[in-house]
């Protein structure tokens, strides 16, 4: 049965039964930005594309930015899901990209799925 811990600051989130795998929400939530930048830095080395390449893909696509803003929003986690999304998908990583897309009406209203 799961171990509920409340320690520190933020809300803790269970990793495995052990209380000392117990981490606080905002070091998980880091953790998963860092992977979420490393996915985008890594589909640019791939490419071998700069931030400026990868702005103009993006602006292709209808998101704003030019390679030092975009390189700023990168480099320092301040982006949202869609940001990501839109990143791989002008990067072209994966199938997963475009299935998500799909799940999107294309009104662009919330969808119930």
């Amino acid at each position: 049965m799961p171990l509920k811990m409340s320690i520190g600051k933020g809300r803790p989130l269970l990793l495995d039964a052990k209380a000392g795998d117990v981490k606080p929400q905002s070091q998980v939530m880091d953790e998963w930005s860092f992977k979420a930048e490393l996915l985008i830095k890594r589909g640019m080395q791939q490419r071998t594309w700069g931030y400026r390449e990868l702005a103009e893909a993006l602006n292709a696509v209808g998101v704003r930015g030019n390679g030092p803003t975009i390189n700023r929003r990168i480099n320092r986690g301040n982006f949202n899901a869609g940001f990501l999304l839109a990143c791989l998908s002008v990067l072209g990583n994966g199938a997963d990209v475009v299935e998500a897309t799909k799940l999107v009406p294309a009104s662009g209203s919330k969808s119930t799925v």
